[in-house]
């Protein structure tokens, strides 16, 4: 609920500091996958240019939650969390990168290890998870007519995709007017929905 919002840590801390932390008489701690953290995105935000123009992407009614600390010469937005899934490439001039969530912004980033801008070692906020491993797990299965089935999450979902481009309205248009494999009640997924799908 309330994580250390006074003091950053380097990638390597947060991975540490999971052992470390007992709460709620539970030890069994861990830094959260990025389809965990980011189960926690709240879409009611927004982000402008002070806090009192601004409303962060994590329902504050259960999580505590910290802006950037402009004193400290951070952004306001710079309210970025760990996640343990590591990038299999590079970012920014060659770094090793990690995934995360801007819960000031809204959005899933690769952040270096190393920070571009300030030197030394990056440095972001710290929420840890407990419970249900398999989370965020896909358990696919090919149907054969078309169609995708996720066991883990329940959803079926189009094999192939609309095969053009399109625009939002003409998306939404398309999706209630599809016709496959016996259904007629497909939708667009929501954003929780289409992130399910990611390959981490």
């Amino acid at each position: 609920k309330k994580p250390d919002l006074e003091n950053k840590a380097t990638f390597a801390q947060a991975v540490a500091g999971a052992k470390k932390l007992a709460l709620a008489g539970h030890r069994d701690w861990r830094l959260p996958t990025i389809k965990e953290l980011y189960s926690l995105i709240d879409f009611r935000g927004y982000s402008a240019h002070t806090v009192a123009q601004s409303k962060p992407y994590l329902d504050t009614s259960f999580f505590a939650f910290a802006w950037g600390n402009e004193l400290k010469g951070e952004r306001l937005i710079d309210a970025q969390y760990w996640s343990s899934t590591e990038y299999l490439g590079k970012t920014m001039t060659g770094n090793a990168t990690v995934f995360g969530v801007n819960f000031a912004d809204g959005r899933i980033k690769g952040y270096p290890k190393i920070s571009p801008r300030r030197g030394g070692e990056m440095t972001e906020f710290v929420r840890y998870v407990r419970g249900n491993p398999k989370y965020g797990i896909n358990d696919f299965a090919d149907t054969g007519d078309g169609t995708v089935a996720d066991r883990a999450t329940g959803l079926m979902w189009q094999k192939a995709d609309s095969g053009k481009p399109m625009n939002w309205e003409s998306s939404l248009a398309y999706a209630k007017g599809l016709r496959l494999a016996g259904h007629d009640d497909w939708r667009l997924p929501n954003v929780h929905e289409l992130s399910s799908l990611v390959d981490e």
